[in-house]
């Protein structure tokens, strides 16, 4: 009787320690999965970051590259204007200054001369030629040419507002312009050049 009770003991021993190792390789393997689980979300988490980490700087620098594109695009508008308004104040001076010399005898003197030099540069002494000025000149430019030995004609040009005169031979299809419109188009060119406001 005892030799059965100790077989039954020896029985129960084998089947609990067999029952614990194997309850221990369950819960090592539970174990390994929560940990391996763990580690998965670890890992996926730390790029899921990673990714807004980036996404967010690339954010941000697409805004502070637009802000500042857009500040200095509005630098170079202000820039532009300003100096657009430095050459439109430099030419109204020049033009205020012109007016008021074109009421001088200085301007006369120097109208007589551009006439003459212009109609020594016309070939062809007996073709015609077209003289246009502006209506204040009209006197003073009709006395002259009277003393002119080859046909001519003159008229106003609402053209020329500055003053000074356009020589033209249809003939020999040559003109001469000497007016101060011309002049002072090329002047205010070359300020918009030297002030930065000419597009290239």
């Amino acid at each position: 009787m005892e030799n059965d009770t100790n077989k039954l003991e020896h029985f129960t021993e084998t089947i609990l320690r067999d029952a614990d190792e194997r309850s221990q390789k369950i819960l090592e393997s539970v174990e390994k999965a929560r940990k391996a689980r763990l580690n998965s979300a670890e890992k996926e988490l730390k790029a899921r970051m990673e990714r807004q980490v980036e996404a967010g700087i690339a954010q941000v620098k697409s805004k502070t590259g637009q802000a500042v594109s857009q500040k200095m695009m509005e630098d170079k508008r202000r820039l532009f204007e300003k100096r657009a308004q430095v050459a439109q104040k430099i030419y109204d001076d020049l033009a205020e200054k012109v007016e008021s010399w074109t009421e001088s005898g200085d301007y006369t003197a120097w109208l007589s001369r551009q006439l003459e030099k212009a109609m020594k540069s016309l070939p062809g002494e007996q073709e015609k030629v077209y003289l246009f000025c502006r209506t204040q000149d009209e006197e003073y430019l009709k006395g002259c040419m009277e003393q002119c030995q080859r046909p001519w004609e003159l008229a106003v040009s609402e053209s020329i507002h500055m003053g000074g005169l356009r020589l033209e031979c249809p003939e020999s299809h040559m003109a001469v312009d000497c007016t101060l419109d011309s002049a002072a188009q090329e002047t205010q060119e070359h300020i918009a050049e030297y002030l930065g406001l000419r597009l290239e």
